[in-house]
């Protein structure tokens, strides 16, 4: 019996993940570390924290919006998070949740993240619902936020360290208050 266990645990190796816990720092609308360990919240893109939208006259830091709406949803509550996908990127992807409630889905109703469509339909109706009521990004143009990350990689990186540095010392202060 012992010899038919080792076989099938060599023949169907686990490829288990690590669930993360704990109280994460939002990197960007759809990236967080714990610690050294960062992942993506799976089925959802948010704009980058540089990206804007709107149009002349009415244009707004959606980006900045995104992860200042996704530290608000952490803070509310114990943050676990779930690996479930090598995205091929450095992160992987994760469904992560804030007191039992889906982190991505809270983003995608706000209307300041779009589904992943590669990924299936999980969030296709909550997408479709923030569009028809012109919640967040929905509610004027804006750029797909895969495509403004690739437009803008390199342009943006230094500051986005900069702004997830500036962060990290906001709610180090907030913490000692």
């Amino acid at each position: 019996m012992k010899h038919l266990l080792a076989i099938l645990a060599l023949t169907f190796p686990l490829t288990a993940h690590a669930d993360l816990a704990g109280d994460p720092m939002v990197l960007d609308g759809d990236t967080m570390s714990f610690g050294e360990k960062k992942v993506d919240l799976f089925g959802v893109h948010a704009p980058t924290i540089t990206q804007t939208c709107g149009e002349s006259g009415n244009v707004w830091s959606c980006g900045w919006e995104a992860v200042l709406h996704l530290e608000e949803l952490v803070s509310a509550g114990n943050v676990v998070c779930v690996e479930v996908a090598d995205s091929g990127s450095p992160n992987p992807l994760a469904r992560c949740t804030a007191d039992g409630v889906d982190l991505a889905g809270q983003m995608i109703d706000a209307g300041l993240a779009v589904r992943d469509e590669t990924l299936g339909d999980d969030y296709a109706e909550r997408e479709l619902a923030a569009a028809n009521e012109e919640r967040g990004i929905w509610s004027g143009p804006f750029m797909d936020p895969v495509q403004w990350a690739e437009r803008t990689v390199c342009a943006c990186s230094a500051r986005k360290k900069a702004l997830a540095e500036t962060a990290a010392l906001l709610k180090d202060e907030e913490a000692a208050e």
